[in-house]
Formats: C-alpha cells, structure tokens, sequence
C-alpha cells in the first residue's frame, strides 16, 4: 500500500511539474514573441530618417528620405529633410515638378515647408532639422521611377540654386 501511495505520490508531482513547465514555457513564448515585435519596431524606426539620397551645398544639407506613391490619389509625394550649418536664415523653394523616366513632367499639388502649407519660405534654424513635402498630381502606378526631381530654392542673394535628386523608385501604397 506504502508503494502505491508513494507512486501515486511520485505521478501527481511529475503532472505538476509538467503543468508548471508547460505554463514557464508559455510566459516564455509569448515574452519573445513581445520582444520580436518591438524589435521590428526599432528596426522601422531606425528606417524612418534613412536616407534615400543626399546632397550638401551652399551651407544646407538636402536629405531625400521618401517617395511615395498614393496609387488612389494618383500623386507622389516626395519628403525632403534640409539642415544648414550656417547662421539661421531664410531659403525659398521653387519646387515645380518632377519628370518620370519617360519624359513626362508632373505638376506640384500641394506642399508643406515645416508647418506652413502655404509659405515658400523656409526658415532654417543652425544645426535643426526641418521637414519638406512636395505632391505631386495626376500620376498612375504604372510609373514606377522618377528621372528627375529638382529642389529649387533662393536666399537672400536672390540667385537661384538647384539641387537634382536623379533616378528615385517610387514606393506605391
């Protein structure tokens, strides 16, 4: 009887073992599975201020960090980050078009010029990023490549300067 009871006794501790393990292993799974998806949170975020092309004249640093295609809208919306290691001052952008690889040109919709969507002026700040978007209208998914889109912009000397962002995919949403 003594046997029995201490084999009963040896199984019921093993199944709650085994129930205990079952459950740490779970805690366990869905600690990675949280850990995976803040992992790919930090990796896209890290892609956030990546850039796609960049140019440095004239004291200000073009960086290109997205083109993207609304495919309902019909536009591409092309972001530009610009910082000038200068003494703060003012730029105006001529921003117009953009020419796909075909050779057909794509007039601006809209802009923003950090939080003006109605100013060409942009104030740079020494050392401190400011955000640019230009849209652009009418353009079907079928294009899938940017030739040539053309940052233009002047200060306070009144001649105008170009920087030429060439060859740019558009990603399509």
């Amino acid at each position: 009887m003594f046997k029995r009871v201490s084999l009963l006794s040896i199984l019921a501790l093993g199944i709650m073992t085994n129930t205990f393990a079952q459950q740490d292993c779970q805690e366990i799974k869905i600690a990675l599975e949280k850990a995976k998806a803040e992992n790919e949170y930090l990796k896209n975020s890290l892609k956030i201020g990546k850039a796609i092309k960049e140019v440095s004249t004239d004291n200000i640093h073009f960086k290109l960090i997205k083109v993207e295609g609304d495919s309902k809208a019909q536009t591409v919306t092309c972001t530009v980050v610009l910082t000038t290691s200068a003494a703060n001052w003012y730029i105006n952008s001529d921003v117009r078009s953009i020419i796909d690889v075909d050779g057909n040109e794509y007039t601006l919709k809209s802009f923003t010029n950090g939080a003006s969507n109605y100013l060409t002026a942009i104030k740079l700040n020494t050392d401190v990023p400011i955000k640019c978007t230009y849209t652009f209208k009418e353009i079907l998914p079928t294009v899938k490549m940017i030739k040539l889109f053309k940052f233009g912009y002047s200060h306070s000397l009144g001649e105008p300067y170009f920087v030429d962002f060439k060859d740019l995919s558009i990603d399509w949403k």
